[in-house]
């Protein structure tokens, strides 16, 4: 499904979404905050930030910034908060992020690039004042239809659905969503407001507008950027801006794309649904779709579609240089990961890693290169994923 920028007229008949006629799409809640901002961009005298934390969500191409994060951290020689070895989330999510469960053990971090639950004043104790805050967001129908697919072999959906056909779940479940749905499964936050629920808030309180205009508002305040699934090279360019950043630094090519028949159909019904479930996420994206294309117009629509058409052309060289084709994962046969092509370059080997490869890669280089810092010992680390288990466990239910 395509979202459509505020501004541009989509055909007759349709409204914010393709393919969904208007009288088929949940209204916007009059309460959620109009965006007022004026906005502006940086000199870049002072060059580029390099305190960027990138709050990872679930389902919303959000691999793809990783590697950019990870590969800018890289080629700075900055400092990155890493999951413990074998686990591949950050500071004991889905809990709140803790730096006990971030290595190495760092008093202060340049970046963050993997999955984390945000909770700013956890992260003002080891990140830098000047700390940019990015994070990612895609349209709820997509967004829900997408987490869907990826863990359909994996809980809630496994537990309340595993005798219905993995394609047929969504359907199914958003028929009538209060059938399935128990906070006090594992993992039940996936089936609500998955990214109201990553960027810190209660996905439970989505009907209850007050708390829901103050998370936006505190988004507003605390964020440099919300990038947007849906128009992500756009999102890239004002990146790029907003921190000063080149060219090279954004390049990327695409990570986890799944296959065309493990998508399920959504109707204009379905979407409708799927929207009045997720109410929270719906109003955020609402929101911030409409700011990201007010900053757009800050920038100049003109100048934005020549960068647009510069950018895609180098994407398009390094896709051509470095992938000969997108072949599906073993464990997961519906996500097709790049394949690249034979005795690629370090330049293609780095865009192609994916966040655990490259922070296995960031990790030996931290402990190689920075003064006094040792690498914890086999009991130390045992340790360490107890107190993960511990908490992040304790986080899996109703919070």
């Amino acid at each position: 499904m395509e979202v459509y920028p505020p501004n541009m007229v989509p055909p007759p008949g349709y409204a914010a979404v393709r393919g969904v006629p208007p009288q088929a799409q949940a209204p916007v809640a009059a309460a959620a905050p109009e965006p007022q901002q004026t906005f502006t961009f940086p000199d870049c005298a002072a060059g580029p930030s390099l305190n960027v934390a990138f709050l990872k969500t679930h389902k919303t191409g959000s691999s793809t910034m990783s590697n950019i994060m990870l590969r800018f951290a890289d080629v700075h020689n900055l400092t990155v908060g890493l999951p413990l070895e074998g686990k591949w989330e950050l500071g004991g999510y889905p809990a709140y992020i803790d730096q006990q469960l971030i290595d190495p053990r760092l008093t202060k971090y340049n970046v963050l690039g993997h999955h984390f639950r945000y909770n700013r004043e956890k992260l003002n104790q080891f990140m830098y004042p000047d700390t940019k805050y990015v994070t990612i967001i895609r349209s709820p129908v997509d967004n829900v239809e997408s987490v869907f697919g990826f863990f359909q072999d994996q809980d809630p959906f496994e537990q309340w659905m595993g005798g219905i056909n993995t394609t047929l779940r969504l359907g199914e479940f958003y028929a009538d969503p209060t059938k399935y749905y128990n906070r006090d499964t594992d993992w039940y936050f996936r089936s609500k407001n998955h990214m109201f629920f990553d960027i810190g808030y209660d996905v439970t309180r989505d009907q209850d507008q007050a708390y829901v205009t103050q998370a936006i508002k505190e988004m507003d305040d605390n964020f440099t950027l919300i990038l947007l699934t849906d128009f992500f090279d756009e999102s890239l360019i004002m990146m790029k801006h907003l921190l000063c950043w080149d060219w090279d630094d954004i390049v990327y090519i695409k990570f986890k794309m799944r296959t065309d028949d493990s998508k399920a159909e959504v109707n204009p019904d379905l979407a409708k649904k799927i929207k009045d479930w997720n109410n929270a996420d719906f109003q955020l994206y609402d929101h911030f779709n409409k700011t990201f294309w007010r900053r757009v117009d800050a920038f100049g629509r003109e100048r934005m579609d020549a960068e647009l058409e510069s950018f895609r052309a180098e994407q398009k060289k390094a896709e051509e240089l470095c992938i000969e084709s997108y072949q599906p994962f073993k464990k997961k046969p519906w996500i097709l990961g790049a394949k690249l092509r034979p005795k690629p370059s370090d330049f293609c080997k780095h865009l192609a890693w994916s966040e655990t490869v490259y922070g296995e890669f960031l990790r030996d280089k931290m402990y190689n290169s920075i003064p006094g810092l040792v690498k914890p010992t086999e009991d130390q680390k045992a340790v360490s994923l107890q107190l993960f288990e511990q908490i992040a466990g304790g986080a899996l239910r109703s919070l």
